[in-house]
């Protein structure tokens, strides 16, 4: 027999343990009471001072690790962005960003503030948003249990991208729930 070894689920707020930033703001952290917690907790809590660029200690030498420090970089905003909106795949972010440099060549705006438009403008995001939802999961939750209306229609896929004018309308079962959200929202 051939044994595959299984894909571990890693809790959302574990994954901003490697990224050293609280990326979705929440407060759940901040009861927690671990030693590796705390350290999270003072690096988001401290905001460092800024260091400017000095040419004078800037020499050659630097230069050996700059594209793994780059590579590093791009990834670990990649994987912020992902949390930002709820974990986001690779795949879908490629697709999105692919898309959107095929628009921005034919139009003038910048590319990546109509990423960011593209990325807001989805379903789940404006249930988040809105503090219909107190988190991304919750909001997937209502869409894939067909709880949520766009122009009286039902939606199943949260990727779902609104437009102008469009009509959201929620089901009677949750009314309940996204009104304790709304409430319980620290505005």
């Amino acid at each position: 027999m051939h044994f595959t070894k299984k894909q571990f689920h890693r809790p959302l707020y574990k994954k901003f343990l490697p990224l050293r930033k609280n990326v979705q703001n929440t407060k759940k952290f901040l009861k927690f009471g671990k030693l590796k917690w705390q350290k999270f907790q003072r690096l988001t809590l401290i905001r460092r001072k800024k260091k400017f660029y000095n040419p004078v200690s800037y020499f050659l030498s630097n230069f050996k690790n700059f594209f793994s420090k780059k590579y590093k970089y791009n990834l670990q905003n990649k994987q912020r962005l992902s949390l930002y909106y709820g974990g986001l795949k690779k795949s879908y972010l490629k697709k999105r960003r692919n898309l959107v440099l095929k628009r921005s060549r034919k139009q003038s705006p910048r590319a990546s503030i109509m990423f960011i438009h593209k990325l807001e403008a989805r379903l789940d995001t404006v249930l988040y948003r809105t503090y219909f939802c107190h988190s991304y999961y919750e909001a997937s939750q209502f869409i894939s249990h067909q709880k949520i209306y766009v122009n009286n229609k039902v939606m199943e896929h949260r990727f779902f991208e609104l437009k102008k004018g469009d009509l959201i309308t929620l089901d009677k079962t949750i009314l309940a729930t996204v009104k304790s959200n709304i409430l319980n929202a620290e505005i």
